[in-house]
């Protein structure tokens, strides 16, 4: 059984990635595909009392996200995302059963969370969306396609150009 993190975020080109690999992995029946996107942290303090209780009942499940807060709304567009994508792999044939969803929160660098979920989850290959940085802003930046390629080892990374 091989297994594929599907890095996403909420950009057109992380659904063109999903669009991408359901054309190229038709009727592969032994492939699990992981949805996984990396949600940004917010401050307990922040938040309402209810939806830190609500964050800490997914810490006991989760325990990954352990210790870190998001904000309900990004979670909610991180789900509407998925739902697209869980779409567009259906659509292609892949089976409901097959599909996962899964999530991180940044507290370092968004490709080494990539990473060592990928690892974690025991997936061979990492596919992502090329975000499409001018060349000088990718210098000023970095590229999460770019460093999850260099980071990555023992996985291969899928980078598809958006």
């Amino acid at each position: 059984m091989e297994r594929v993190l599907i890095a996403m975020d909420d950009r057109p080109g992380s659904l063109k990635a999903v669009q991408y690999l359901t054309r190229m992995l038709k009727g592969a029946d032994h492939v699990d595909f992981i949805l996984f996107h990396v949600l940004p942290p917010a401050s307990p303090n922040l938040l309402p009392k209810d939806v830190i209780r609500w964050i800490e009942a997914i810490h006991e499940t989760h325990p990954h996200v352990s210790g870190y807060f998001w904000n309900p709304e990004d979670e909610d567009k991180m789900r509407r995302t998925f739902a697209i994508a869980r779409d567009i792999l259906k659509e292609g044939g892949v089976s409901e059963s097959r599909i996962h969803e899964d999530f991180g929160v940044e507290g370092q660098e968004i490709a080494h969370i990539i990473v060592e979920r990928a690892k974690a989850l025991r997936c061979s290959t990492v596919v992502l969306g090329r975000r499409g940085l001018s060349r000088v802003k990718e210098f000023f930046l970095g590229s999460v396609s770019k460093s999850v390629a260099g980071m990555a080892r023992g996985v291969t990374v899928w980078i598809v150009d958006a």
